[in-house]
């Protein structure tokens, strides 16, 4: 194959959907993506997708909280573990359905400090989990990318999360960013698509929904959606004053509405990017 072919070929696999390119990798190849060209990484080598913009927002949201334990979903390599290490001194726990990603993530986090690598299903760890007072004693951040064809957690691990802990942000990968198509998000079907109607349930009303300020064409590597949702109260008190997210209601009402953090009013979302 010639160069050009070559080229043109990597730039007809990078129109894929990303889940239907990643599905065909191994796991032995999943977790050593930065030994890849960089034509063949998809962006993938570095925390959050290697997002600059996401990076900094998740930074703002730790100067704004005082989080006492983070929980990941979703391990695959641990750079994002490793990056969450390097901005809070809580204890991480950090969790991944794969056995290969899991061991290979295991050697990659080695002993660095404060960071359980947990095997198992991201629901069924979660469980356990909330009871333990080690980990719902205080504010928690969890990053949920377990979500992956047809193996689609989130409902559950959000439900889980409300019901286990009192004060959270939870930073949702993947997610359809409205207005924004700049930004990936997973579709895997009728109700299976990563956007507000999948979580926007009964059982998940009164969380507090936001998303990134920052538009798809300022953004670095894999440009990914995502979203952030959080308990009232505390937690939405401290995200409706931060400059990279825009407020988008409270699940269980209409979209646009939020809710004063501590006495209940209902008044239209301002909007975020304009602050």
């Amino acid at each position: 194959m010639t160069r050009s072919r070559f080229a043109d070929a990597i730039k007809e696999i990078g129109a894929l959907p990303i889940q239907r390119v990643a599905s065909l990798v191994p796991a032995a190849l999943g977790s050593n993506l930065q030994r890849l060209p960089r034509p063949l990484t998809f962006g993938l080598v570095g925390p959050f997708n290697n997002q600059r913009r996401r990076q900094a927002a998740v930074e703002a949201i730790f100067a704004a909280m005082p989080f006492s334990s983070v929980v990941e979903t979703g391990t695959h390599r641990a750079l994002t573990t490793l990056y969450l290490r390097s901005i809070t001194d809580a204890p991480i726990a950090t969790i991944e359905v794969n056995p290969r990603y899991h061991e290979d993530a295991r050697r990659r986090i080695g002993a660095t400090p404060g960071i359980s690598a947990l095997l198992g299903e991201s629901t069924t760890v979660l469980g356990e989990l909330r009871q333990d007072p080690d980990w719902t004693g205080g504010p928690a951040f969890f990053y949920l990318d377990a979500h992956w064809l047809d193996h689609l957690p989130l409902v559950e691990e959000l439900r889980l999360i409300a019901g286990g802990w009192q004060d959270f942000v939870a930073l949702v990968d993947d997610f359809e960013v409205p207005g924004d198509r700049g930004y990936g998000h997973d579709d895997y079907g009728p109700e299976k698509k990563l956007a507000r109607p999948l979580i926007d349930v009964p059982e998940l009303s009164g969380l507090h929904l936001y998303w990134p300020v920052a538009r798809s064409h300022m953004e670095s590597g894999a440009r990914r959606g995502w979203a952030v949702v959080c308990s009232p109260g505390m937690a939405a008190a401290a995200l409706d004053g931060l400059a990279e997210l825009r407020p988008d209601g409270v699940l269980g009402l209409p979209a646009g509405t939020v809710t004063e953090a501590f006495n209940g009013d209902v008044r239209p979302a301002n909007g975020g990017a304009n602050r």
